[in-house]
């Protein structure tokens, strides 16, 4: 019975776990949304883009988060849920990471001409 309780613990803390990393994820993203639109025009003096070309980053950035999120539920359901949360939000650093280092706008639209 002792080992039974442990089980529903760990059970508990792992699903505590994975809901705050959703919560912070979703914070962040949201924070990341509003953002945004309150710099375009900083953004667009730095890259030298108009704001149709950041629109265009912003719905590139919708169209792979969308695509990612049946990749996301596939693996959550066969994985740890923490593991996949932590995944994700390590590859939506390294990619803002990315962004935050062009200097241009080609650069920060196509990840292939970063130097």
């Amino acid at each position: 019975m002792p080992e039974q309780s442990k089980r529903q613990r760990g059970r508990k803390r792992t699903a505590a776990a994975t809901l705050l990393l959703a919560y912070a994820a979703l914070a962040m993203e949201r924070a990341d949304a509003a953002l945004l639109p309150a710099v375009y025009r900083e953004i667009g003096a730095a890259l030298q883009a108009s704001p149709t070309a950041l629109g265009s980053i912003a719905l590139s950035r919708s169209v792979v988060q969308a695509a990612c999120y049946p990749l996301a539920a596939y693996l959550a359901a066969r994985h740890d849920r923490l593991t996949v949360i932590a995944l994700g939000a390590f590859l939506w650093a390294a990619a803002t990471l990315l962004i935050g280092l062009s200097t241009t706008f080609a650069q920060s639209s196509d990840p292939i001409e970063i130097e």
